[in-house]
């Protein structure tokens, strides 16, 4: 019994020193190592990745994707990439897309703050999580020149990411330049040649009766895109099953062969 007693006052003492330990060394990597050479902040002073001494808020890298803003426990944002996660919070769990839109909004000024302070101009650019997020609000608000605006900045760090080709033809439909609008869904169909998304979306563009396009015969086309996505859905099934039965209602109607395969493995 008194050995068992000497162990439990033994570990208050070890906790101590622990603590003390833990503190001098963290210490010592701050005196030893000056604020301008610390490592590259890549997820927020709170967050994974973090280093016990506090960063500077120009990252080289930022953590691309959505990460558990309650889990952060993080009281108020500090980086830009705090700011951003807190708006897809608030945007997707909550349903504030204005609360989510002042964070994007922070986020962005803090960027281009730090990007001058640097003369790094590219620095904006390489949060592309935020101008995706940014891009599609505006998008859907119907802002369609800042939406382009923030397409073109993920173009600008990466020419072959998914989809900002496809939003800026959107933008340019809704602005009524379908020309223009066309280029930019050739652009992104020659990145992803095989994406149902954007083969449903082009041909339906095309077949809209106030698109007019000069030397394309926009129902031959539509229907080669029409029928290149139920050969495509017949190996990956469409998310929404009803949009095969409407392709291929359509590509039959325009005179092809239709989706038996893709009838028959997705319904």
């Amino acid at each position: 019994m008194k050995r068992g007693i000497r162990i439990f006052s033994f570990l208050p003492a070890a906790l101590v020193y622990t603590f003390i330990l833990l503190t001098f060394s963290a210490h010592e990597v701050e005196a030893q190592m000056p604020a301008s050479e610390l490592p590259p902040l890549h997820a927020g002073i709170d967050s994974p990745g973090a280093v016990i001494v506090e960063q500077p808020e120009n990252p080289v890298f930022f953590v691309e994707g959505k990460v558990d803003w309650l889990l952060l426990e993080i009281s108020e944002p500090r980086t830009a990439w705090e700011y951003t996660q807190r708006g897809m919070f608030m945007q997707d769990e909550m349903d504030d897309v204005n609360a989510a839109m002042e964070d994007y909004l922070h986020a962005e000024e803090l960027l281009e703050e730090i990007a001058e302070r640097l003369d790094d101009p590219t620095l904006p650019e390489r949060l592309l999580i935020l101008h995706f997020r940014l891009g599609s609000i505006y998008l859907n608000r119907g802002s369609y020149r800042d939406a382009i605006h923030e397409f073109e900045l993920l173009l600008e760090e990466d020419p072959e990411i998914s989809g900002a080709n496809r939003h800026i033809a959107e933008a340019h439909v809704g602005l009524g330049e379908f020309g223009q609008a066309y280029a930019f869904f050739q652009q992104e169909l020659h990145t992803s040649p095989l994406s149902q998304k954007t083969l449903y979306e082009v041909a339906m563009f095309l077949l809209e009766p106030e698109v007019q396009l000069e030397g394309v015969d926009q129902e031959v086309v539509a229907r080669e895109y029409l029928q290149t996505y139920l050969q495509e859905a017949a190996f990956h099934c469409d998310t929404y099953p009803y949009k095969i039965l409407k392709v291929d209602k359509m590509a039959r109607e325009l005179g092809g062969a239709g989706g038996s395969a893709a009838l028959e493995n997705c319904l």
